[in-house]
């Protein structure tokens, strides 16, 4: 049997946003999700980006410990402003700080800096703003799949990007469901 040496470059944050929507009924199991690209797409190195937050420490560990490479994003501080009512003046929404790790410029850097190492890429984003990327990948031949989180949720312009190697997690669902245990086992991912 010939050796691949493809490469999955995951938007984790555009994945775990997906499945944590209220929305979806299910959830993945990112220890079976792992399983599924080395099997079906002959994965070898499956990156992982993520915000390095401080809340989500767990979640790394446990990434780490399936087998992902961790590529952990330092987040940026932003204000979403309050929303203030025109006629009476009174705050409908208060001013929130928050943290965003966007990973998209890292990630894409990323297969850039890898493309002569790996055989072909298995990009798993929902995300429009990867289509460049997808189009290169497309054109040198280097592109074994999209795998998006979700038909629905998807991106037209990454899905014609993509042309027919895209995928959709969804249609796996009865393989990469995760099935609750225990409370250990519950944290996301």
């Amino acid at each position: 049997m010939p050796r691949y040496n493809n490469y999955a470059f995951i938007d984790g944050v555009n994945l775990h946003l997906t499945y944590k929507s209220p929305d979806l009924d299910w959830r993945v199991d990112y220890n079976k999700l792992l399983n599924h690209l080395r099997k079906r797409y002959e994965v070898d190195v499956a990156y992982y980006f993520l915000g390095n937050m401080w809340n989500n420490k767990d979640v790394q560990e446990k990434l780490n410990s399936y087998g992902y490479t961790l590529k952990l994003k330092e987040p940026s501080p932003y204000t979403e402003d309050a929303i203030v009512c025109p006629d009476c003046g009174k705050t409908v929404k208060p001013q929130v700080r928050r943290n965003k790790a966007d990973v998209d410029s890292y990630l894409t850097m990323q297969v850039m800096a890898d493309m002569d190492i790996f055989s072909k890429a298995v990009i798993i984003t929902s995300d429009g703003d990867f289509d460049e990327l997808v189009k290169r990948l497309f054109r040198l031949n280097k592109l074994r799949v999209v795998f998006a989180p979700c038909r629905d949720g998807c991106s037209a312009l990454l899905k014609r990007a993509a042309f027919d190697k895209i995928a959709y997690i969804d249609d796996f669902r009865t393989d990469l469901e995760k099935v609750e245990e225990s409370s250990y086992e519950n944290l996301d991912p």
